[in-house]
């Protein structure tokens, strides 16, 4: 799921906000979201795992198939398909040994002239939109030499730095790579999950007293080490933040200037629940633009805000979505810069097929 505001055109169309939603049934559907009605509903690859919007006005978007390994890249006002980028080693979907080359995620560089892919072949790909060649592939586990070559790619987000340059992919191994996409390198490797028994997970005891190496008792559940969500913080908080989510229900803040492995600081984790003990996993992360805070999206059907400075859990909102888990969440901050952090539209899409727009005053949720 995501969403994008599409300005008027020379033709008189009103300026709108879509959002478009992946089925895994293969179609890309447009809906309006002021009014909530569909506008198109497009063809797609065998899946839809992904959706992204090209940076520059709305009208270009991305989706990739987890199934057949391909990424569409669509022009919505014509509805027609611009490019198919090939080449995710594979194509079958299986991570974990497999070797499949599904992908599992995509986005635009934020100049919008290179689209990426990440996939379950461990690779993080560099491709031109009008040839549909890729122009560099990053094999994430080789390269740093730390990771598993077989544990695929699960999540990838831009726009990290000073430069903008910093890119991030999560894995299922627990590792976040942080790469250079101009100089083509990995600048740092972030041990998201860390087997190693009461290992400090971040400076200050971060998360507000929660388990300060955010594993607990799910440490030695090798399903629990997949790194699920990823975001680096805008440039007016600090760009060299970055966030990571597991199945393992942590959220960690990471600064990647301090080496090659990055400097944890903070850890957070929300309660367990009441009955067995367990605590929901991280689906997707957004960051305010202007305000160190994280919404947070879980598989309990929770979004928590939290802040970043001290890790500590500001609100959590559920919106009828208690016990559901939610797989894909977009936000749009209106007013960011104004006193409060303005009002931040949420959309969430959720496992019983239901998509739901939030409107969330930050002002007020801080100071519930």
């Amino acid at each position: 799921i995501n969403s994008a505001h599409v300005p008027a055109d020379a033709k008189g169309k009103a300026a709108r906000h879509l959002v478009a939603v992946g089925s895994y049934d293969g179609t890309l559907a447009l809906y309006d979201a002021a009014t909530g009605q569909l506008v198109q509903l497009l063809d797609g690859p065998t899946d839809v795992e992904f959706v992204d919007f090209h940076p520059k006005g709305g009208t270009v978007v991305l989706a990739g198939s987890i199934s057949d390994g391909t990424v569409w890249m669509y022009h919505t006002p014509t509805m027609k398909c611009l490019q198919v980028f090939v080449g995710h080693e594979g194509g079958d979907g299986q991570g974990g040994g497999g070797g499949g080359g599904g992908v599992s995620a995509g986005t635009f560089t934020p100049d919008g002239k290179f689209a990426l892919s990440a996939g379950m072949d461990g690779t993080l790909r560099v491709w031109a939109p009008r040839t549909g060649l890729c122009r560099h592939t990053f094999r994430l586990a080789a390269e740093s030499g730390v990771g598993d070559a077989r544990a695929g790619l699960t999540c990838l987000q831009v726009d990290g730095g000073a430069d903008g340059q910093l890119a991030v992919a999560g894995s299922e191994d627990g590792l976040a790579y942080i790469v250079h996409l101009a100089g083509k390198k990995i600048a740092a490797t972030l041990r998201h999950y860390d087997e190693t028994p009461g290992a400090a997970g971040g400076s200050g005891g971060g998360g507000g007293g929660m388990d300060v190496d955010g594993e607990g008792q799910d440490s030695g559940d090798e399903e629990l080490r997949s790194v699920e969500a990823v975001g680096f913080a805008s440039k007016a908080v600090n760009p060299n933040w970055v966030a990571t989510g597991g199945v393992n229900g942590t959220m960690k803040v990471w600064d990647v200037t301090h080496g090659g492995q990055g400097q944890c600081r903070q850890v957070c984790r929300p309660p367990a629940d009441g009955a067995g003990g367990n605590v929901a996993g991280v689906t997707r992360i957004k960051w305010h633009p202007t305000l160190p805070l994280v919404l947070v999206t879980y598989t309990d059907g929770a979004t928590r805000l939290w802040d970043a400075r001290d890790g500590s859990l500001v609100a959590t909102l559920t919106g009828g979505h208690a016990g559901v888990m939610i797989n894909g969440m977009s936000a749009e901050f209106v007013g960011a810069d104004a006193p409060g952090g303005g009002t931040a539209v949420v959309v969430t899409a959720v496992d019983d097929g239901g998509v739901r727009v939030f409107e969330i005053n930050i002002a007020s949720a801080v100071k519930q």
